[in-house]
């Protein structure tokens, strides 16, 4: 990945953003030399925003799941979610 200090993608961000959407690459912007933010394909945020979303879905039934029993195995909760899914 690679890493711009802030002031340098400031003056550069046309050209980081046209090299991130059609290089599908990420890019690290740094301030005072510590990673500050990242610039990454829009494809990416969408992915990662599915993502999350399963991992709240799978939380929202494992609470669920908890209000509905006391206590269930890992692997029991594991095998009820991939039967729901199907």
């Amino acid at each position: 990945m690679e890493r711009y200090p802030l002031v340098e993608a400031r003056t550069q961000l046309g050209q980081l953003v046209g090299r991130i959407r059609h290089g599908q690459k990420h890019a690290l912007t740094t301030e005072y030399g510590e990673p500050a933010a990242v610039l990454i394909p829009i494809s990416d945020l969408e992915e990662l925003q599915q993502l999350r979303d399963e991992a709240d879905i799978a939380e929202a039934r494992a609470r669920e799941a908890a209000r509905s029993r006391s206590w269930m195995a890992h692997d029991e909760f594991m095998a009820q979610l991939e039967e729901e899914d199907h």
